[in-house]
């Protein structure tokens, strides 16, 4: 496949991610606080965060299996070993914290498991919310935060 089709398809799955984690709670979380009753918030949030952790994992396998390959086609040793190299492993790095968070997230935490019947009281941290809820929006965040850090180094790398 050619490298431009590799990047391309590199950059949809860095697009779908971000983007998901994004719309969760600038757009869906707010936009489901008007629903009554609460079970019904919980529903649709269970459904749509079901439905985005797989399109979450085909997008970050995509991402490692074409970031691998952009990053063996770019190769050669001497940019490698150069501060390209050293900025490209930060980078790195960062994905592999993301991606272990995403691990805790998603199947230790596992915040859409509650059943469809219950509430879900979630998008606050505090009292009156269960302490694995309060953990899972706070690594919700942190994914996120990390995901716009590593985009930030990827366009850094793009320009040296």
């Amino acid at each position: 496949m050619a490298p431009f089709l590799v990047m391309w398809v590199h950059l949809i799955a860095v697009v779908t991610w971000i983007g998901g984690l994004l719309f969760v709670p600038l757009v869906l979380k707010p936009a489901l606080r008007g629903l009554t009753p609460e079970s019904q918030q919980a529903q649709v949030l269970r459904r749509v965060g079901l439905r985005f952790r797989t399109i979450a994992w085909v997008s970050l396998i995509t991402l490692i299996l074409t970031g691998a390959f952009n990053m063996l086609y770019e190769g050669g040793s001497a940019r490698l070993e150069s501060t390209w190299g050293a900025v490209l492993m930060l980078k790195l790095l960062f994905v592999a914290i993301a991606v272990g968070l995403t691990l805790v997230h998603d199947f230790i935490l596992d915040p859409y498991a509650i059943p469809p019947d219950k509430t879900l009281p979630w998008a606050a941290t505090g009292p009156g919310v269960p302490s694995s809820q309060a953990a899972a929006t706070r690594v919700e965040q942190l994914i996120l935060a990390l995901s716009l850090l590593i985009l930030l180094i990827a366009s850094y790398l793009a320009r040296m």
